[in-house]
């Protein structure tokens, strides 16, 4: 929308227009095109040198300026706008600043130099970028040197290389001899004061141009307004929404014009095509990116949703259509110009016309954008070529459309047969997204003839192309989510990158050179599934996980969640994993790799942008700093040697033996990290314990144990054995406070202890493991059955110990009868008639008073030492 005219010679100023200094319009690098001053170049001390830069495409150094003393002497003042750094040379001393100079913008530039401290100042627009100081040099910028716009000088006056060379626009280039303070800069950046320079003023100076350099006249005000905003129109039709869908693939919004001056230039811009845009559709052929749907006459954006704030010249009063018709056209033929509502029928299709607030940059990318490639990687959206708009690369080569062909075409300006072709299904497509392109010329090792894929889209860092141009965040590439409209972002989401003479037979080699490669070990016993002390055998439930690094591998895209780094089966097939070997399980039992086996990668380091020379964007993170993890399930029978001493309350210790057989100890080495017990605690005979792990220096192989404790959980016992015998050794026991008359009494409860207690003994016996040694179990059976026995012996000698009552009968001196009798007061003698009465015995109340105190002690003595020998 600029307004230009070209001339030869420097054209005369005019109110309004300023003489504008060209190079290189058409982007081809060169070394023949530079403008050199013809008026003499002064001698300068302290200075400042401002000027208006409009650059048209990058180089690889991309001098601007520079001023030569002689061929010693080339570097005297140079100034060089790259793609990341403004660089200022002077006495050959630089002045660097990763200031990145506006790509087809006018911007405004000062630098200023102190001579006596050396100090330097940068300034873009009039806002301070950068500052420093060089070397001192006594002597100041001498004159009458050789001064050139667009070329840098490696001789005095020559030495010319194109890819030094300048493509841009320039004008306004003044030289002071003082250092111009902050507020001057800025209004002379503002446009708010003119000022010439009185060392070397823009109008006062005379240049001899060469090769593709021209003078051009500019409306001040085009340059002074710096507008970046832009609308670009793609005449071919599409639906709404296709329309909405390509201004959003190419970094714009569907448009709406904002002033008269700019409706005009739209449909100045795109009448030619009208006809073509209507596709029959009546005066209708140019989409306009606002709505009415919410609210009638309340216009609106479409992306946004806010109120447009213009509103065009509407055919006849204004919107007619009602609520039936919501979207916004522009009108030819009879109505040139001017807006219509419409219906927003799928079946309409018209031209685009796509805004934008700043200039879109689009990325190509894949294997035809190699180190030193002939393509760019950048672009932007330039002039119609063809019928169509161009990407004009940002250092020398465009993709513009090939009317005569039907395709669209990649070349480089800078290498003639650099060239690359796609030729759409139909005509009207455009070669956003990912397409199939043949190459018409050797670029990056590929021969002519190749097909390859490759990406155009305004996809930055962070993004991810979809097919079809659409821009995702990267982090939902390969998520398990689609979120491309095609899909694309679930396809081809491989995780590893193998290179080339990868062999997964040999293992990686150390992190650390000299040191073995440590394989982690992290187990996690879930389950005891059987344990059987009898055999002396318990089967287990693991999952075992084993991680390494392998430093020849890359891996893409990786995410946060693990379980979306997972390894496909053939990536896993074409890597190197470790074998572990079950030593002590029986049966042959090693890792594998079977179903329901994993294989991730552990994002663990930063990662890095892929190359632009691949297809699809990701960020690549490495094997140094990133871990594979290999999980798998597993089930085996171990041995455990139970030692039974200390039953029911004995604590088993059973170790789980695993040994890397993969290569020897000194080559890789197993690393205890995790190892912990997920099931639940109780079982149905014992507490699992702590799960501890140790590295064992054994054998050839690295080896690992894991011990698993065992505490028998002994209630059962306390409630079935122990309690039960307690109560029995209770009851004989309290057989010693029966009436001390009754021994039958005593000893039928004392002896029927001992029977139950017997019988007990034996079942329990049964039930319990069988063992050539004593158990601590056994010994208070043994106990139980030795005290009842004692209180029985006790029963017994206080019975036998007490005072018996004697009856004698006798006819004669020379017999009689002695007769113990028991619950009778008398007895009578038949023969004689006589009757003797019964004399009461004494019982041995001294011995019963011992057995009352002595049992207590015993039971009291044998439980502490029980008690505390089994419980501690």
């Amino acid at each position: 929308m600029e307004r230009s005219a070209t001339s030869k010679s420097p054209p005369l100023p005019s109110p309004g227009v300023e003489r504008v200094l060209f190079l290189q319009e058409s982007g081809t690098p060169s070394a023949l095109s530079y403008a050199r001053l013809a008026t003499p170049f002064p001698a300068l001390t302290s200075f400042s040198v401002c000027y208006w830069l409009r650059l048209n495409r990058f180089r690889e150094e991309s001098t601007l300026m520079s001023y030569a003393l002689s061929d010693d002497k080339d570097n005297e003042l140079r100034m060089d706008h790259r793609l990341m750094e403004y660089k200022v040379a002077l006495h050959s001393w630089w002045a660097e600043t990763k200031l990145e100079t506006p790509f087809r913008y006018w911007s405004h530039f000062c630098f200023t130099y102190h001579h006596g401290s050396g100090t330097w100042n940068i300034f873009m627009d009039g806002s301070h970028q950068a500052m420093g100081s060089l070397p001192i040099v006594a002597a100041p910028l001498q004159g009458n040197g050789a001064y050139i716009i667009g070329q840098e000088q490696d001789s005095f006056g020559g030495g010319f290389q194109q890819d030094q060379s300048f493509s841009g626009e320039i004008t306004q280039l003044n030289f002071w001899s003082r250092v111009l303070d902050h507020l001057t800069i800025r209004k002379l950046a503002q446009c708010e004061e003119e000022m010439e320079g009185d060392a070397l003023g823009w109008m006062e100076q005379s240049w001899n141009i060469s090769g593709e350099v021209s003078w051009r006249q500019q409306l001040k005000e085009d340059i002074c307004q710096k507008a970046r905003r832009q609308i670009t129109i793609f005449p071919d039709r599409f639906s709404l929404i296709a329309a909405q869908h390509l201004c959003k693939v190419v970094g714009g919004n569907l448009s709406v014009p904002q002033t008269n001056k700019e409706n005009t230039w739209v449909y100045e811009s795109s009448k030619e095509r009208a006809d073509f845009c209507s596709g029959g559709q009546g005066s209708s052929y140019l989409w306009l990116g606002a709505n009415d749907h919410k609210d009638e006459r309340q216009w609106v954006y479409w992306q946004s949703g806010l109120p447009i704030p213009w509103e065009g010249p509407w055919r006849g009063s204004g919107p007619n259509g009602g609520i039936v018709e919501n979207c916004l056209v522009m009108l030819t033929g009879t109505f040139p110009g001017r807006w219509s509502d419409i219906a927003c029928l799928d079946s309409y299709e018209f031209c685009v016309p796509c805004e934008f607030t700043k200039m879109s940059k689009l990325y190509l990318k894949g294997p035809a954008i190699c180190r030193n490639s002939p393509f760019n990687r950048e672009y932007a959206l330039g002039a119609d070529y063809g019928l169509r708009p161009s990407l004009n690369g940002y250092f020398h080569s465009d993709i513009i459309w090939d009317p005569k062909n039907f395709s669209w075409v990649i070349q480089s300006r800078k290498v003639e047969e650099a060239v690359a072709f796609w030729k759409p299904l139909q005509e009207g497509m455009y070669p956003f997204g990912t397409k199939s392109w043949v190459m018409a010329g050797k670029v990056c090792q590929l021969s002519v003839g190749a097909v390859v894929n490759l990406t155009l889209s305004v996809c930055g860092e962070g993004e991810f192309t979809c097919a079809d141009g659409t821009c995702i965040k990267l982090s939902q590439r390969c998520d398990l989510r689609v979120d491309c409209p095609d899909q694309s972002d679930e396809a081809q989401c491989s995780i590893v990158d193998v290179p080339q003479g990868y062999r997964h037979s040999i293992p990686p080699p150390p992190t650390t050179e000299g040191d073995p490669l440590d394989i982690l070990f992290l187990v996690d016993l879930i389950a005891f599934p059987s344990i059987v002390t009898q055999d002396l055998i318990f089967d287990t439930t693991l999952s075992l996980h084993l991680r390494w690094k392998d430093i020849r591998l890359n891996y893409l895209n990786l995410h946060d969640d693990r379980t979306l780094n997972l390894l496909s089966r053939e990536s896993v097939e074409s890597i190197w994993t470790p074998r572990v070997f079950f030593s002590n399980a029986q049966g042959n039992v090693f890792t594998n790799l079977g179903q329901g086996a994993r294989v991730e990668c552990i994002r663990q380091g930063p990662s890095q942008p892929g190359p632009p020379d691949l297809t699809h964007e990701m960020n690549i993170f490495s094997g140094q700093e990133n871990s594979l993890e290999m999980g798998q399930l597993y089930t085996a029978t171990y041995n455990c040697d139970f030692d039974l001493v200390m039953f029911p309350f004995d604590t088993q210790v059973c170790s789980l033996h695993f040994t890397l057989v993969s290569a020897a100890a000194s080559y890789m080495v197993l690393v205890p990290t995790v190892a912990n017990y997920s099931g639940p605690k109780d079982l149905i005979e014992y507490t699992i314990g702590r799960v501890t792990m140790e590295a064992l220096n054994e054998g050839e192989f690295s080896t690992l144990r894991v011990d698993v404790r065992f505490i028998r959980r002994y209630e059962f016992y306390l409630l079935t054995l122990y309690i039960p015998t307690t109560l029995l050794i209770a009851i004989a026991y309290a057989s010693f406070f029966f009436n001390p008359e009754d021994f039958n009494s005593r000893i039928v409860v004392a002896l029927t202890a001992l029977l139950v207690l017997s019988s007990l003994f034996t079942q329990t016996s049964n039930s319990l493991p069988k063992t050539s040694y004593f158990k601590l179990v056994d010994v208070w059976l043994f106990f139980s059955i030795v005290i009842i026995f004692v209180v029985v012996m006790l029963q017994t000698l206080i019975d036998f110990s007490s005072d018996k009552q004697w009856f004698v009968c006798s006819k004669n001196r020379n017999s009689s009868v002695i007769q113990i009798l028991e619950k009778q007061q008398s007895l009578t003698d038949n023969s004689s008639g006589l009757t003797f009465p019964r004399v009461k015995g004494q019982a041995n109340l001294t011995m019963l008073k011992f057995g009352q105190a002595i049992i207590p002690i015993i039971f009291l003595i044998f439980n502490l030492a029980y008690w505390g020998s089994a419980l501690a």
